[in-house]
């Protein structure tokens, strides 16, 4: 199945990657109605896919990806892109509780389907665009050391991913990070570190 038909059976206006328990990452808007917008997204494109849900359970997902039930895949696909963007931004996205051992498998093994399935419907004719994709990857976790985080992170900036961040129960609005902008509690950790 061809990713366009991933969006007439899977596209929605919810702006969320929910995960079990409640767990959820968010794109908030960048406006807010009361300073006047009408459109608190004006400018912006944002498509949520939940790859991984278990109330889907003809998994249109999936299916629409031609992703198999026993594949290796993330929880969660984010397309996002400004109007005056050249570049557009694919975020996976996986959530985890404690256990984060398969994060940057699970997420590498969905950005190579992807990739391939995106090959395959545009062939040649999109070999520009390609080189437009800013590739992104999120993980939200409630615990985890220190060591492995940073693992996953190496791990997947070494295989392409050009930016990476990890969110929490305190901290779960992927916005900030999808346009591009420093997270202050990010500047606030690596500032911390070097301490």
């Amino acid at each position: 199945m061809s990713f366009s038909r991933l969006l007439l059976v899977a596209a929605n206006s919810k702006k969320q990657i929910r995960g079990v328990k409640g767990d959820r990452i968010v794109v908030n808007p960048r406006r807010s109605l009361a300073d006047g917008s009408r459109d608190p997204y004006e400018g912006e494109v944002v498509l949520c896919f939940e790859i991984d849900d278990p109330r889907d359970k003809e998994k249109k997902v999936c299916r629409g990806l031609g992703i198999q039930e026993n594949d290796k895949k993330c929880d969660g696909i984010i397309f996002y892109s400004q109007d005056d963007w050249e570049h557009r931004v694919i975020c996976l996205v996986e959530m985890k509780s404690t256990q984060i051992k398969t994060v940057a498998e699970q997420i590498i093994s969905t950005r190579n389907h992807i990739k391939e399935l995106l090959r395959e419907e545009c062939g040649d004719h999109c070999s520009k665009q390609f080189q437009h994709i800013e590739w992104k990857a999120c993980f939200y976790y409630h615990e985890a050391s220190h060591d492995e985080v940073v693992s996953i992170q190496r791990q997947l900036r070494s295989s392409g991913f050009t930016s990476v961040t990890l969110f929490t129960t305190n901290d779960f609005d992927a916005g900030p990070f999808l346009r591009g902008e420093e997270n202050t509690r990010e500047l606030a950790r690596r500032n911390r570190r070097k301490r």
